[in-house]
């Protein structure tokens, strides 16, 4: 919870230095995604840029490879549970962010929606039960090994570290 210290197009050119020739989104671009993140999770009061961390490591960086098509606009694997499950469908970019920022408002904080409620499984989270990072393993991704939430800090921090661009006149 709080407020993202990152701006949209550092984390977009961020994405560009892990994924420069293969990021899959679908009806959308990443500048415009990052912007989607930032304005959402202030909506609820959810770091955004620590959020699109999240979906990186969810989508290998928008390059997908899993259960998961970038069609479904689910950048954290709501509902997926391997081998196959699709999980949700989100019908645009800003259902599929807006419904991540709910979901991870459920798990951090007990305090009501400031929009209408998009996320499918808002209502299985035990409110309040992770919240900080790390208090998510083993509660959103079912990884056998690390540590889920530490692993968002490691690219949301190296994301921080990368230089904005310069647009060229």
């Amino acid at each position: 919870m709080g407020t993202s210290a990152l701006k949209p197009q550092q984390m977009a050119d961020y994405v560009k230095t892990k994924n420069p020739k293969n990021v899959r989104l679908h009806g959308t671009t990443v500048e415009e995604l990052a912007k989607l993140f930032i304005i959402l999770g202030a909506k609820e009061g959810v770091r955004g840029d620590v959020a699109f961390a999240q979906a990186l490591k969810e989508t290998g960086y928008f390059r997908y490879g899993g259960d998961v098509l970038p069609k479904q606009h689910n950048y954290s694997g709501i509902g997926t549970t391997g081998k196959g499950v699709k999980g949700h469908f989100f019908r645009s970019p800003h259902q599929g962010v807006l419904a991540q920022i709910q979901h991870l408002k459920a798990y951090a904080s007990k305090d009501n929606l400031n929009s209408t409620r998009v996320d499918p499984r808002f209502h299985y989270v035990k409110r309040g039960s992770a919240t900080t990072w790390p208090a998510l393993h083993r509660k959103w991704a079912m990884q056998p090994s690390g540590n889920y939430g530490n692993e968002i800090l490691f690219i949301y921090k190296e994301m921080g570290q990368t230089k904005l661009r310069v647009a060229k006149k």
